[in-house]
């Protein structure tokens, strides 16, 4: 049984908390926040037991064994490193960094001090992605030519808003192109590896070429952006995320044979998508399809993926598995520190920087 700290008491901590609740391995038994009324509020919604004022006194916590770092992209590097120094095994919500560089250090922490860490990609931990990356070394649509993955919605720029404030690490490229890079990565590192043992962990694969553009906005941070990427054997990604600009979510992946897609790539098993009070113990959890349609018929087939648990219970149970060998399935180090490159690179190439690259 993993009991749980977290620090942090915004929207996210709030969906965490409500999923552990269905996790068959943890509970949470206390949070940190610098905002009495949040930490209060959400303390009191989900019967959690203590209440810090501070985060280094929930690190001081002997009965805390994992940490989930909810704060912000600029403070994660920081508390996750202070945690994995405590002891603590450490979920750290995505993107684990503002770059690379910062996260080589949380993980070099980590490792120094023996504890799980890993990010949190909560959408990795559900059957969902498992039974794609079968499906995909099984050779169902053939040899994988194409990605494109898609993760955008419009809202009024706002610079008091996280999402638009460049101090708090806003911009879409963060926030919302950290999906659509991991799954590509997820999907070319399948279709890469058709005879990698199934116990091995997520497959992923890092790409040979990135190209990107992208619309920096009023408040200095991407508004939205596109990456081409390529991958080796001729994969080619099409990765685009925004906030100001409404498109359909969705994740695809054609093959010589055929074309498999996602129409809930990145909440699947998930009734509500922020939690504000608990739901029933009995919430049924919706089922998710992958649709499969090869190319010389027009009928689509659809494969089911039931779900028995929240989304974030899995993630939570993952940890709970995982954490007394160190390694991450879901999404190990190799596989995060890949990413934020990507990240990096897609950044780099829209002229995108944080005070937080110079530091490094």
């Amino acid at each position: 049984m993993t009991k749980w700290g977290i620090i942090g008491a915004g929207g996210i901590a709030r969906v965490f908390a409500h999923g552990v609740r269905f996790s068959r391995t943890g509970r949470v038994v206390a949070i940190a926040s610098r905002t009495p009324e949040r930490g209060k509020s959400l303390a009191e919604d989900f019967s959690i037991p203590r209440l810090y004022g501070t985060y280094e006194e929930l690190l001081a916590d002997k009965e805390v064994d994992a940490v989930y770092v909810s704060l912000i992209h600029p403070h994660h590097a920081e508390w996750a490193i202070q945690a994995a120094r405590a002891g603590k095994h450490v979920l750290v919500e995505k993107p684990l960094a503002m770059n690379s560089v910062q996260a080589a250090r949380m993980i070099d922490a980590a490792r120094r001090s023996g504890v799980f860490l890993m990010e949190a990609f909560m959408y990795r931990c559900h059957p969902q992605m498992a039974r794609m990356a079968d499906l995909i070394r099984g050779g169902a649509i053939g040899e994988v030519r194409a990605i494109r993955a898609t993760f955008s919605f419009s809202m009024p720029i706002d610079k008091s808003s996280r999402m638009f404030n460049k101090e708090l690490g806003g911009g879409a490229i963060l926030d919302l192109g950290c999906y659509p890079a991991s799954m590509s990565r997820f999907i070319a590192g399948a279709a890469l590896a058709p005879r990698r043992p199934a116990d091995a962990g997520t497959p992923f694969a890092d790409p040979v070429r990135v190209r990107a553009c992208g619309v920096i906005g009023p408040t200095d941070v991407d508004t939205y952006a596109a990456a081409t990427v390529e991958f080796p054997r001729g994969i080619i990604a099409e990765l685009v995320c925004g906030t100001t600009c409404q498109l359909p979510i969705e994740v695809s992946v054609t093959g010589t044979k055929g074309r498999l897609s996602l129409p809930n790539p990145w909440l699947p098993a998930t009734p509500v998508r922020k939690a504000l009070k608990p739901l029933p113990m009995d919430t049924p959890w919706p089922s998710e399809k992958i649709l499969l349609q090869m190319h010389d018929t027009p009928d689509v087939s659809e494969i089911v993926v039931t779900a028995d648990r929240d989304l974030y219970a899995y993630e939570a149970d993952t940890v709970d598995q995982h954490k007394a060998d160190g390694k991450a399935p879901a999404m190990s180090w190799e596989d995060s520190m890949g990413n934020m490159q990507l990240l990096d690179r897609w950044r780099e190439e829209i002229g995108l920087t944080y005070a937080q690259d110079s530091e490094s």
